[in-house]
């Protein structure tokens, strides 16, 4: 249970029930650097990253096309053609070898991580399957994670074991090559330094500097044992003899797709394997930060460059070659792989080939479809930028009016943008995004066929357009799809997609006279027109898409019209919890039960759909209600969070799949041996009869006689919040608003016949507790005012035969410090014990602890790794806003912009 928060940080403001809201991510140690930190935090790094892979591909794209300027793609594909099967069959050997490699980084981070009983065939299908999807589509770190995490749970491993994994992978990519890179330096110093331009002793001293560099890192690990602590997980360091090993894989991992390049370059290329291989891993290191699709564009601009002397048409035919062999063969393998995978686990399960199809796809079908989905847009942007087939315009003219064909070109161009924009909702399961992409699919497949009889584009759509409508059920989130949270990263690769394929259109057509009449010339043979008018159709899609983005961010669910208060108060009223009079607050929505007698009260927050303690209602709804709760906030892909968990449910949030936070310990007083007589009610008696001494009289104004007192209640109030500079809280604390106090009991404060301080009374059903919530008082009352207070409410919540007496939540007490403890628990028993500067913590339970209260735990259930900081952010933003009144939402609810949050 929540209340006053202000009242921790002084022993006459006792009751702060979800006080650790204010701070939950406190701050514990001082800050370095102020004001650099401040400026950080303000720099949107994402959009900067965005901006800045832009800004490379643009450079890259010049770089290209001042290359290729006499380049024809006619040249391209007669070199390609030319080039011998059994050099194609080499370079799939380096590939293979490539590929092999990559499959070490899991089995060592298996090992590394101690869970050597998983097995290598799992490690190896999902590094094969994540590094074969995300080299090809980009985004590793969503499409390989998101394989990874589904292959790698079904063998057991948890999302922190998996994130191990995949840092250790990392690690041993990054350490590969900067060894690959500093070999090249050191042993072809004087060939690299016909490539880039620099001396051949600047060339070997900065190889020499990677490699002592790598020597330090090896020495500093040797010492003993290393580890680093990202978001609260811990994660050791690979030793000396390991280290060495990661080196060793990821060598044989870049020499090897080096390799399967090389042996494609044209025949009178004389550079040197390990001069290459240096001049590879810029290349690819290029392609990573540039965030293109398989670095596409920019590999092909550090090769052109670095090999000036050889033929570009020949080039660019082994760099094509080199992306079939590499990329496309791995990617269709990965995609068979895949599915053959969840083919496997279920196996015996269904008859129904059609039911099978779609059993199997599902788990995977966001993933591997938004994939095919964004191929598909590639493609068609792909297909409006190169010329027809002759042939085909020929038989095409005589059955498609041109002007059909002219529109088909445009539409194919816009269909694709939008194509690479609706698999972002695919890789969010929106139902919407399914909806549209099966129009725009089957659209693109009669453009395709429209515009230049291109039979094996209209294939691959109509194949993608088969699994996607056999997998409707693995797209079931209710959002709209033009609400959903575009990624900067993921409008950097649709805009670097889009500037990919206009210039490889102007490539294709670089022998155009270009002039203004290009644009109103309409025939079957204009290419060159079609395409201009197509690339301005699609920029102008995917501007207008890009805007909506930015103005439109992440959505949150709109309220509906505010629930019956009569319905609300009717299952309020059989609760035995105190607190689920925060019902009545105005700032909730409401998921009910489907009998309606329970409910559990929420607000949505960012991403977090945090709900106010347990469900409220009958004990056997509960089970009902929170897995409802769960699903709902799964369809808007959001993260269900439940704030102060009591520990009876714990076992049915763990049933959903949800992490345990311990947020502190609830005080109950027992009144049942609560009294003013004898030895151990000597304080209270001391308090009582000082209070009365004084002329301090405490009563219960019903709550019809109580609302002739609001006036001089809000001047108590309004001089309480003035006094201690504080602004309204609400969601799991009481709020000033005569609409929620009109539900209660107020027990006033009188001295000399004045009001000077009261508070709102909550019961709980049969006699179970009482307790108070907004209790405020104003700053002339007399020293002592509220331990009288407690002390009479306590007496008079006993002679009623209520149970117990509820002082609220101790915030961060009662968490184990110890070495071996959870992460959490040894931070907030650090804050419990030294972040006094920011709040009362350890005196806030000293108060409470001197009733001799019965303590009971009270938890945080969410989902945990990366996300976490995030939620607790979300929940102090929820409780510090400004009060509002919120209806409920019911299970189908639109989306509404602008909640920003991170994932």
């Amino acid at each position: 249970m929540s209340r006053q928060t202000d009242t921790a940080t002084d022993p006459e403001k006792p009751h702060a029930r979800g006080a650790p809201a204010e701070r939950l991510d406190g701050e514990a140690e001082p800050v370095r650097f102020p004001r650099l930190r401040a400026w950080a935090e303000t720099v949107p790094w994402r959009v900067v990253g965005a901006v800045c892979s832009i800004a490379m591909f643009a450079v890259v794209l010049f770089v290209l096309h001042r290359l290729v300027q006499e380049v024809s793609l006619s040249d391209v594909k007669a070199a390609a053609s030319a080039t011998p099967w059994r050099t194609i069959g080499i370079a799939l050997l380096g590939t293979a070898a490539s590929y092999v490699a990559l499959t070490g980084y899991d089995w060592f981070g298996i090992v590394h991580i101690k869970r050597r009983e998983v097995g290598y065939p799992v490690a190896a299908l999902a590094s094969f399957t994540g590094y074969a999807l995300s080299y090809t589509i980009g985004f590793q770190l969503v499409v390989a994670g998101a394989v990874r995490y589904r292959i790698y749970a079904g063998a057991g491993l948890g999302a922190a074991e998996v994130a191990a994994i995949t840092a250790i992978s990392a690690l041993t990519l990054w350490l590969g090559i900067f060894f690959t890179l500093a070999l090249g330096l050191v042993t072809e110093a004087d060939d690299v330094a016909m490539l880039d331009g620099l001396s051949p002793a600047l060339n070997m001293t900065i190889g020499l500097a990677i490699i002592a560099a790598l020597v330090a890192y090896l020495v500093w690990i040797s010492r003993r044992e290393r580890a680093v602590t990202v978001e609260g997980y811990r994660l050791a360091l690979p030793g000396l003899k390991s280290t060495a090993v990661q080196i060793l894989i990821g060598l044989v991992d870049l020499l090897g797709a080096a390799f399967a390049l090389w042996t494609l370059l044209p025949a009178d290329a004389t550079i040197a394997f390990p001069t290459f291989a240096a001049l590879f891993v810029v290349a690819m290191t290029l392609g990573m930060l540039s965030h293109a699709p398989g670095g596409a564009g920019v590999i092909e601009a550090t090769v052109l460059l670095a090999l000036p002397d050889l033929s570009p048409d020949a080039v660019l035919a082994s760099l094509l070659l080199w992306r079939v062999v590499y990329y496309l063969i791995p990617f269709t393998l990965a995609l068979a792989l895949l599915g053959g995978s969840e083919l496997t686990r279920r196996r015996g399960y269904l008859n129904r080939a059609g039911v099978l199809l779609a059993a199997v796809m599902r788990p995977v079908a966001p993933i591997v479809l938004a994939a095919a989905v964004f191929l598909g847009g590639i493609v068609l942007l792909v297909s409006g930028a190169l010329p027809a087939e002759t042939d085909r315009l020929h038989y095409l003219r005589h059955v498609v009016p041109l002007p059909f064909v002219e529109a088909s070109h445009l539409l194919g161009s816009v269909v694709g943008v939008v194509l690479l924009v609706v698999a972002r909702g695919l890789m969010r399961r929106l139902d919407s995004a399914y909806r549209v992409a099966q129009v725009l699919l089957a659209a693109g497949l009669i453009f395709s066929l429209t515009k230049g009889f291109d039979v094996e584009e209209a294939s691959v759509l109509g194949v993608v357009l088969a699994l996607l409508t056999v997998n409707r059920r693995a797209f079931y989130r209710r959002a709209s799809l033009w609400d959903q949270d575009l990624a900067p990263a993921w409008i950097a690769a649709v805009a670097i997609v889009l500037g990919g394929s206009i210039w490889l259109g102007f490539f294709a057509y670089q022998d155009v006279d270009y002039s203004n009449d290009l644009w109103w010339d309409f025939a079957y043979r204009s290419d060159a027109p079609r395409f201009l008018r197509a690339s301005l159709a699609a920029c102008v899609a995917a501007l207008a898409i890009g805007l909506h983005a930015l103005l439109h961010r992440q959505g949150r669910p709109k309220a509906g019209a505010p629930e019956p208060t009569g319905r609300i108060a009717a299952i309020v009223a059989t609760s035995p919890r105190a607190d689920s009079n925060l019902a009545f607050l105005g700032d909730k929505r409401f998921l009910f039960c489907e009998a309606g007698d329970a409910f559990i009260m929420y607000q949505v927050q960012g991403r977090a759909w945090i709900a106010m303690g347990d469900p409220v209602g009958p004990t056997e709804r509960t089970s009902e209600l929170l897995w409802a709760f769960r699903e709902l906030a799964d369809q808007h892909g959001g993260w269900p969070v439940f704030y102060q968990a009591s520990v009876a449910r714990l076992p049915t949030y763990l049933d959903l799949g949800l992490s345990l936070l311990k947020l502190g310990e609830e005080a109950r007083v027992d009144l049942g041996r609560f009294t003013l007589e004898g030895k151990a009610g000597y304080e209270w008696r001391y308090i009582d009869r000082k209070a009365t001494k004084d002329g301090v009289e405490v009563s219960v104004v019903p709550a019809a006689d109580a609302v002739a007192l609001y006036p001089e209640l809000k001047r108590v109030s309004d001089g309480w919040m003035n006094a201690k500079k504080n602004a309204e809280k609400g969601f799991s604390l009481g709020f000033w608003s005569e609409d929620y106090l009109r539900h209660f009991d107020i027990a006033v404060v009188r001295h000399g016949g004045r009001i000077v301080g009261f508070a709102n009374m909550w019961y709980g059903a049969d006699h179970e507790e009482a307790t108070v919530d907004l209790m405020r008082y104003a700053p002339d009352a007399p020293k002592g005012v509220m331990d009288a207070l407690f002390v009479r409410l306590m007496l008079k919540a006993k002679a009623e035969g209520y149970r117990w007496f509820n002082l609220g939540m101790a915030p961060l007490s009662g968490l184990a410090d110890h070495p071996l403890g959870p992460t959490w628990n040894r931070i907030g028993a650090f804050l419990f014990r030294y972040g006094d500067n920011f709040y009362n913590f350890e005196g806030l339970r000293t108060y409470k602890a001197k009733f001799h209260p019965t303590w009971e735990p009270r938890y945080l259930a969410c989902p945990g790794g990366w996300v976490l900081p995030q939620i607790l952010l979300d929940i102090t933003a929820l409780i510090s806003a400004a009060p509002k009144r919120a209806g409920s939402a019911p299970p189908d609810v639109a989306l509404e912009a602008p909640q920003d949050s991170a994932a």
